[in-house]
């Protein structure tokens, strides 16, 4: 850069400073654009806020739609005002999410999801009430579904699931994930059990869908309160009082649907027991409600305290800009005046004036140059009055000074340029020359310096004595005045710590001209050391917590490498090598340290490509030579982010899912119902040998007690009363065995009293045929002198017998119904009918028996009268009686 020769020393420092406004400048472009960025995300996250109530109250509506639309489906009419109610609800809901989407278009890219829920919502409306329970109930789920990846997605795009603080992300993680699940989960536990208690008994379809969904449904919502509870300890617990509430509903709830579960009944109606879902659910939408204000007053109180960090750290730098351009004013006219005044002294004295008076003030360099100055007066003076005599020692001495200026210049070329931090010192201990490494490491360290070293300025150090290092000068002057050799030393300057290497300088006669002192600035590595130390302390506790662990546990680097393996999955691995081999030959678990994890995989291009871009924990399960493992794999990140290494857990499910499978095979024979069938019991221990021996037992009393039932049925349809149920039974079992046998009892004492029935009415039809007899031989005897009554009474016993020839029949038929009551014991029913059909047959005979009577006492009063009237007329009186 020749041209620099050609501008003053005024225009070049107006050159620095105006350098320096630039690199200020792009500084503060740089601090405010990022300044920017951070407002922007920020804003961005409390947009995404305003989605929240909205979004839930669409969801809330979609419930509430397909649970009572699904009970409309079932006959419950009480539930259509309520799903109309749910559908305008929807539907509004909807129309503040359109308006949002629209206000923030230009901020949150979110597309046309909210378009396509919204025309699945139309398709719904119209379609359901044509289509089956069942289907319009998973069309339900589907549209809320798609409404729950759009809560996801639009807290994707407006950075709340990316959200760096933890006060603020297990506010949004419990909003957008874990809270929406739970609700949704508990609505469609709901919408299905009060489906299921709609027909009492509740069908077994029903209740199998309870028990597929129960477990998920609650295993949800405690996912959702530990996320909650999180949640609440990071705002000091205002959450608790909902976190309980809803706590407390899911535990009533699940009881509800445990007992249907048990029982197979509801102890409610299907109203009932949607409401009591409701409660759950509400108080999940209560829990979100109350969470929503929380997240947005920290997104917001952390915006306002970004602004107000701006603002100061503004005012701060355009200060420290403005001081920083004071100082380098100062300093650089004290530099032209220092650099004018030795000019003129220089003018001077190239003019030939040695009187001039030259005044050395301070100590800078600017002082070290005018004593130089005032010394090259001196020195001219003497040598002018030498000059003649001494001019051939002047050319050899000015030869000399030349080299030796070269050399020096070399060396401080050299020094100047090098790394290593140098300080040189005149043998009066002051400081005459400082190389760009050591101004860099002092002005990095200036604050403290300043803090705790008397007097230090780094712009003035130049020129100063090397005194201001030291508490006790004296000392260290001793010290240094002795050097002969190399001397090593470590300082420590509050929480610094320098290390020191001073070499005394010597001229050609041994005296001592100054002191070379090289800085080193250890305090970053000590401070690092000491961190490795304690990490390395860390990791060694860390890796003997995993070499004593029972989970069994891999860690791979970068690469996929195996780096460790604890002893659980060492033996793990060992137990299941012949197994391994069948689909990996070669396999051998001692050489698996320092393998790529590859080996366990067929497809290593695929699993590489997931493991790289694994950011969560990631779940799998594996089936490999016979054997069944379940794989939870967590990448291993540093504090910036950068992947270094995976952590996996390995579990051995084999034995888990043989007894899986076998539980199924048996679950399903007794769907069908098989209950002979039992789990065997060899190879089981522990939980699976209890679990096989307990559905065994249970399968066992189910299968006997459903025998003993069958039997006596059996005998029941055969007409057999004698056979009973003998066996031992508890519960539900034991209630039946009582009620089958108080039936046999029952059906025994009406076959009795029906028995007994027909003979009294026989006992009655032989009674009422011997008094028509009796009656038939007294008009006969009263009449045989009236020939002409005879005929007539002959005509009335005729009668009188057909009476008694119906009597005879309705004893027949008395019989006949003993002999079919006496049959019909095969089943109830046809006792039933036939004990009807003989209260009809009695109720018939009575009337006979009446009009019999009737009959009888007419015939009575008749033959009395014509009895008396033959009396009375004698001879005369003898037809009067016809």
């Amino acid at each position: 850069m020749n041209w620099m020769t050609y501008l003053s020393v005024k225009a070049k420092m107006g050159l620095v400073i105006a350098l320096f406004a630039v690199v200020v400048a792009i500084f503060a472009n740089i601090v405010f654009t990022e300044w920017g960025k951070q407002e922007r995300f920020s804003q961005k996250e409390l947009y995404g806020t305003e989605f929240y109530k909205p979004s839930f109250d669409l969801i809330k509506a979609a419930q509430l739609h397909r649970g009572n639309a699904f009970q409309v489906a079932q006959g419950v009419e009480a539930a259509r005002a309520p799903m109309d109610a749910a559908a305008v609800k929807f539907e509004q809901a909807m129309q503040r999410l359109m308006q949002l989407q629209q206000q923030y278009a230009a901020e949150l890219a979110l597309g046309n999801r909210l378009d396509d829920i919204n025309r699945s919502w139309d398709t719904l409306k119209q379609a359901h009430t044509s289509m089956e329970p069942r289907a319009g109930f998973d069309a339900h789920s589907a549209l809320i579904e798609s409404i729950l990846t759009y809560i996801e997605f639009y807290s994707d795009q407006s950075n709340l699931t990316l959200d760096p603080q933890l006060d603020s992300f297990y506010l949004m993680q419990s909003m957008s994930f874990t809270l929406p699940r739970a609700i949704e989960y508990s609505a469609r536990l709901r919408g299905a059990t009060a489906g299921a208690v709609a027909s009492d008994p509740v069908s077994q379809g029903a209740i199998e869908s309870l028990i597929g969904l129960h477990p998920i449904a609650v295993a949800k919502v405690e996912d959702a309160l530990r996320s909650a509870d999180k949640a609440s300890a990071s705002i000091d617990g205002a959450l608790n009082a909902d976190i309980r509430a809803m706590r407390n509903a899911n535990a009533e709830f699940s009881r509800l649907v445990v007992g249907i579960i048990n029982s197979g009944r509801a102890a409610l109606d299907s109203r009932a027991m949607f409401a009591k879902g409701t409660e759950l659910v509400n108080a999940g939408y209560a829990l979100q409600e109350n969470t929503v204000p929380h997240l947005q007053r920290i997104l917001q109180s952390r915006l306002n305290a970004m602004k107000a960090e701006q603002r100061s750290s503004a005012i701060m730098l355009v200060l420290a800009a403005a001081l920083a351009l004071l100082i380098t004013f100062i300093t650089v006219r004290n530099l032209l005046a220092g650099m004018s005044a030795a000019n003129r002294a220089l003018a001077e004295i190239q003019r030939g004036n040695l009187d001039e008076r030259i005044d050395v003030k301070g100590s800078d360099e600017i002082a070290t140059l005018m004593q130089g100055v005032s010394s090259l007066q001196s020195a001219l003076k003497g040598t002018r009055e030498r000059e003649a005599a001494a001019a051939a020692e002047l050319d050899r001495f000015a030869e000399e000074s030349r080299r030796k200026a070269v050399e020096s210049k070399r060396l401080a070329d050299a020094l100047t340029v090098c790394d290593t931090s140098v300080m040189v010192a005149d043998a009066d201990y002051n400081i005459v020359f400082m190389n760009s490494a050591v101004k860099k490491m002092l002005e990095k360290r200036q604050d403290t310096l300043s803090k705790h070293v008397p007097n230090f300025k780094l712009s003035q150090l130049m020129g100063a004595n090397m005194d201001i290092f030291h508490k006790d000068p004296s000392h260290q002057r001793g010290m240094v005045s002795k050097l002969k050799e190399v001397y090593r030393t470590r300082i420590k300057v509050a929480d610094l710590t320098f290390v020191l290497i001073a070499t005394p300088l010597f001229n050609d006669e041994g005296e001592r001209t100054g002191t070379i002192v090289e800085w080193e600035d250890i305090t970053d590595r000590l401070a690092k050391e000491r961190e490795e130390r304690k990490a390395a302390g860390e990791n060694k506790r860390v890796r003997i917590a995993l070499d004593n662990g029972s989970t069994n546990t891999m860690i791979a680097d970068p690469d996929n490498n195996i780096v460790y393996m604890n002893e659980a999955l060492t033996d793990m691995m060992s137990n299941a090598e012949s197994d391994l081999r069948k689909d990996l030959p070669g396999f051998q678990a001692n050489k698996l340290m320092g393998a790529n994890m590859d080996v366990f995989h067929k497809n290593p291009a695929h699993q590489q490509r997931l493991i790289r871009d694994l950011k969560d924990t990631y779940e799998a399960q594996i089936k490999v030579g016979g054997r069944t493992f379940r794989l939870v794999a967590n990448p291993v990140l540093d504090d910036d982010g950068e992947r270094l290494g995976t952590v996996v857990e390995w579990l051995d499910r084999t034995q888990e899912v043989i007894v899986e499978n076998e539980v199924n095979e048996i679950v399903k024979a007794a769907a069908q119902g098989d209950f002979s069938r039992s789990l065997p019991m060899e190879g089981k221990q522990g939980f699976f040998a209890n679990l096989a021996g307990g559905l065994n037992q249970l399968m066992k009393v189910t299968d006997d007690g459903m025998h003993d039932v069958a039997r006596v049925l059996s005998a029941l349809a055969a007409g057999d009363l004698t056979q009973k149920i003998t066996g031992d039974y508890q519960g539900l079992f034991k209630r039946l065995k009582d009620d089958a046998n108080a039936t046999v009892d029952k059906l025994e004492e009406v076959i009795a009293n029906i028995i007994e029935s027909s003979s009294s009415v026989t006992t009655g039809a032989n009674e009422i045929a011997q008094g028509n007899a009796d009656l038939s031989q007294r008009t006969e005897e009263q009449a045989s002198s009236l020939e002409e009554t005879a005929s007539s009474m002959e005509e009335m016993t005729g009668a009188v017998q057909q009476t008694s020839d119906n009597a005879q029949h309705a004893n027949q038929l008395s019989q006949n119904a003993v002999s079919k009551a006496e049959a019909g014991g095969d089943v109830v029913k046809n006792a039933v009918v036939a004990m009807g059909e003989i209260n009809s047959s009695s109720k018939r005979i009575s009337d006979i028996i009446g009009v019999i009577d009737e009959i009888a006492f007419q015939t009575n009063l008749l033959a009395l009268n014509a009895a008396v009237e033959a009396a009375r007329a004698g001879e005369q009186g003898r037809g009067f009686a016809v």
